[in-house]
């Protein structure tokens, strides 16, 4: 798995993809249900990045069961985060938006600040694709105030530029 992640971060998804899914099959031989959730998280972040989005979303889907069989709140906030993404970039945001939802509820319940400020800024992309303006600068705004309590001003920037786009007025 470790290998799978490594290739990952150097882009090089075709092999992460390989060690992933070697990684799966190593863990439902042996019975390790948690090393089989994050092989199939791994494989659909891979796919995502390959922009192979419901290829992701199977194994995302996948992910998220298996984590809600064994109890992993944290691998179900983040499958649950990631199915978000996979729908934003098909294009289906209200979806995305459901899954954000569910996924910010788990973040703030296990105390993952980093995750919930991500999920929120996310959710903010997705409320602005549907037009609904005064939701997504709430959704901004909630992620950049945890964004700044963790001092990561790049993602404050991000949100600052997210809210002023639609802070500016609309030209007919």
């Amino acid at each position: 798995m470790n290998l799978g992640v490594a290739y990952y971060s150097l882009e090089q998804y075709q092999r992460a993809i390989e060690f992933h899914q070697q990684s799966l099959e190593i863990s439902r031989d042996i019975g390790d249900r948690n090393g089989e959730g994050s092989s199939l998280m791994g494989l659909g972040v891979a796919y995502y990045s390959l922009e192979q989005y419901q290829r992701a979303i199977e194994f995302h889907q996948q992910s998220l069961e298996i984590s809600r069989d064994i109890g992993d709140r944290n691998g179900e906030g983040k499958s649950l985060n990631n199915l978000g993404l996979a729908y934003k970039s098909l294009g289906q945001y209200q979806r995305a938006i459901e899954f954000y939802q569910q996924s910010l509820e788990i973040k703030r319940e296990i105390g993952d600040i980093r995750g919930e400020a991500n999920t929120w800024y996310n959710l903010g992309l997705s409320l602005e694709n549907l037009n609904r303006e005064s939701d997504a600068l709430g959704a901004y705004r909630n992620a950049r105030e945890l964004f700044q309590a963790m001092g990561l001003d790049a993602n404050v920037q991000d949100c600052n530029n997210a809210i002023e786009r639609l802070s500016q007025p609309q030209s007919l």
